[in-house]
């Protein structure tokens, strides 16, 4: 199609973000008939025969984008509910969007459907989502190959062949799920109107006609392959962070420089609306990551003509969704490297960078294949996977909070700081020993009533065992998240300084400290904030982050061997939890007061990398990335907009990204702020509708989020101005 697309993407994209969040109950409806018509069936055939029925009857979408056929709603922002979960709106969407807090409210899901769901729910807002596809291995066999493996398996009446029964369902639902958009696409068509509009309609209606269920023969076919496989993973009750993995590896097969080059980017735009529309939850960030470039087994540049495009295209849209990352190391093409430094010098805040070399290190160090490693992607927020091999599910470990209750329950025995890390210890350990038995419980729970028998027919291993995917795959390794690893190592240093070495203060007078919320102990409170300097190449506090680290993970390998369980993956995510977790956390030994935001990655607390970025990056890089986060970080990093997006500053975010990874950094989130053009779309937001930030964890149009990540990142760019 040599025809432009703009004139469509532009159409498409002001569909999507002019469309109020609204419910559809579509879904609701369609899932509860079915479990009522099949409550007899083994959970995952229910499941499966639900997930056919929903297909089967939903509305298709095909206004929303022409280009493409794939929604989970009848239209844009129009929530798709997921009650098997339960009927509530996701925390951290009202942290980001609090309007959104009444979206459920009144009568909007009616009294049937309450009753219903409320002893069979699981219980939270999502489903469990955090995966890669194996979208390589489906597209190069199609569906119906998939089912008919299934079929052909031996029936003994047995779990793993009930399961295979499933799966077989599922794709069979999915492949006539692209036939209903094929036929709605070819009706769309010949009913006139736009000439370019139907001359799109026709293309997806053949494309529907040969895939998922077949491999496909060009560039269009896979990537609508891609579309309806993404979409029908969430409709079958997946949630956030369903990942697209290696699209440019994915895809390579299928482009031909010679037929694709024309409209390349404009195509790979149109598509990546596809995942913009995506209307799972609306406005609200579903985060569907896309990863890019990278290194091959062998450690040849990975990179390809599509890793160019992709990001062209994420510029022709500018939208929160998809996010890029791009996997960056030593042979990495110079033009590419300059094409991601110039987007986030232009304050683009796209791609994330990801080094190779600390990250496949660190996965090989938690005992995943080499070759495996070297295909990872990101999963969400900035979590690691292996595409089909290694899903991300965590647990969270708040060191801070830990040693504000070892201060207030054990002040009086803790006559060292030798003593203090080892009851830090003890108790990590016994809080991280009870939340990996409460994931490993869950595990067994969201298999049993929530089997996704599609998806896991996706993921390697899953047909051949018969099992679901929350227990089938190669890599079950539980992540162990960090949270508030800043305000940890500040508590640490803070503690050492001013209450073992200085001896400003006992143990019990931080403690009466922290009960109060520092009401009345202000001189304390000023001597620990003076002492908390995490994030300044300063060697006095970082060495507490490798104490930190070592307290934790010995904790890890004991909980490891208690439990009989693989490695654990220690990871900080942070998306926008930094907010909700603060305030519910009480005050902290670094001088947080109670209430306060924690930490949004691995970096200093906000307003306290007092040296600059590349004292920040020196203390990052000092943890040793490779042994201590092998489930990946974030590091958020503002630069100033009035330095370094002037033209000769290519060169130097260059030299700072490498520099970074060649240190052994592992993920990087680099911002060129300005806190006048951030105030201004607070006040005009419509002055500035395309303006795209990444606030920790996830992207969003800065005129669309909460009056607080607002705040947040206008501080972030006055800390550096």
């Amino acid at each position: 199609m040599r025809t432009s697309l703009r004139p469509l993407l532009a159409e498409t994209k002001q569909c999507i973000h002019a469309a109020p969040d609204h419910v559809s109950l579509e879904r609701a409806r369609l899932v509860t008939q079915a479990y009522r018509l099949h409550a007899g069936a083994p959970m995952p055939l229910r499941r499966a025969r639900a997930f056919a029925h929903i297909l089967h009857h939903m509305t298709l979408d095909l206004d929303t984008n022409p280009l493409f056929a794939g929604n989970v709603s009848p239209g844009p922002r129009a929530w798709m509910l997921l009650p098997e979960y339960g009927f509530s709106v996701p925390a951290q969407a009202l942290v980001e969007k609090p309007a959104l807090a009444t979206l459920l409210d009144d009568d909007v899901v009616p009294d049937d459907l309450r009753a219903f769901w409320k002893k069979r729910a699981l219980g939270g807002d999502a489903g469990i989502g955090h995966l890669i596809p194996d979208h390589a291995r489906v597209l190069a066999t199609g569906l119906d190959a998939i089912a008919c493996q299934a079929e052909q398996a031996p029936d003994d009446g047995s779990e793993q062949a009930v399961f295979r029964r499933a799966m077989a369902v599922g794709c069979r639902a999915v492949i006539a799920w692209a036939a209903r958009y094929a036929g709605t696409a070819e009706i769309a068509a010949r009913r006139g109107g736009d000439p370019l509009r139907a001359a799109c309609l026709r293309r997806v209606a053949a494309a529907c006609r040969r895939v998922p269920a077949y491999p496909p023969r060009d560039l269009f076919e896979a990537l609508q392959a891609v579309a309806l496989l993404h979409m029908a993973v969430h409709i079958e009750g997946h949630g956030y962070s369903v990942s697209l993995g290696r699209l440019d590896q994915v895809l390579l097969p299928y482009y031909d420089p010679a037929r694709d080059n024309d409209d390349l980017s404009e195509l790979l735009a149109a598509f990546m609306l596809v995942l913009e529309g995506n209307a799972l939850w609306g406005s609200h960030s579903k985060t569907q990551p896309i990863t890019l470039g990278g290194i091959q087994v062998d450690g040849r540049d990975a990179s390809n003509p599509l890793a160019r495009a992709f990001m062209v295209a994420w510029e022709l849209i500018s939208t929160p969704e998809p996010v890029l990352f791009l996997r960056w190391h030593g042979s990495l093409p110079r033009d590419i490297k300059e094409r991601a430094a110039g987007m986030l010098a232009a304050g683009r805040n796209m791609p994330m960078l990801v080094g190779d070399r600390a990250t496949i290190a660190g996965l090989v160090s938690a005992r995943i294949a080499a070759n495996d490693a070297a295909d990872y992607a990101i999963i969400g927020c900035n979590e690691l996977g292996v595409p089909g091999k290694l899903m991300w599910e965590s647990v969270a470990i708040h060191g801070a909070g830990l040693i504000r209750e070892l201060l207030i329950e054990r002040a009086a025995a803790l006559p060292s700081m030798a003593a203090f890390l080892a009851a830090l210890e003890e108790r990590a350990t016994a809080k991280l020993l009870a939340e990996v038995r409460w994931r490993l419980d869950a595990r067994q729970r969201e298999a049993a009533c929530t089997p996704t028998p599609f998806t896991s027919a996706l993921m390697d291993g899953c047909l051949e065992s018969g099992v679901d995917l929350v227990g089938g795959l190669p890599y079950m390794s539980i992540n162990v998240r960090d949270a508030g690893f800043a305000n940890t190592v500040n508590s640490l240093a803070a503690i050492a300084r001013v209450i073992y070495d200085e001896k400003l203060a006992t143990p019990a007078d931080l403690a009466a400290a922290l009960e109060a919320d520092y009401a009345g102990h202000e001189p304390l409170r000023r001597a620990l904030c003076g002492a908390a300097t995490w994030g300044n190449d300063d060697s006095a506090t970082d060495r507490w982050a490798l104490a930190w680290l070592e307290v934790r993970d010995r904790a890890c390998r004991r909980v490891e061997q208690v439990l009989g369980i693989p490695r654990l993956l220690p990871e900080l995510v942070t998306r926008s939890l930094h907010h909700l977790e603060g305030a519910r956390l009480a005050a902290t030994p670094d001088g947080r007061r109670a209430g306060d935001p924690l930490g949004d990655s691995v970096g200093a607390v906000l307003g306290s990398a007092r040296r600059g970025p590349t004292a920040l990056m020196a203390s990052v890089c000092g943890m040793n990335a490779a042994l201590h986060w092998p489930g990946g970080y974030n590091l958020n990093i503002s630069l100033p907009a009035t330095r370094w997006s002037q033209p000769g500053a290519l060169d130097e975010v260059i030299a700072l990204v490498d520099g970074f990874f060649d240190s052994g950094g592992q993920e990087l989130q680099l911002a060129v702020l300005d806190a006048d053009t951030l105030r201004e779309a607070r006040a005009h937001p419509d002055r500035h509708p395309d303006l795209i930030v990444r606030v920790a964890g996830f992207n969003a149009r800065f005129g669309e989020l909460s009056t607080v990540e607002q705040d947040e990142l206008i501080a972030r760019a006055e800390a550096v101005g």
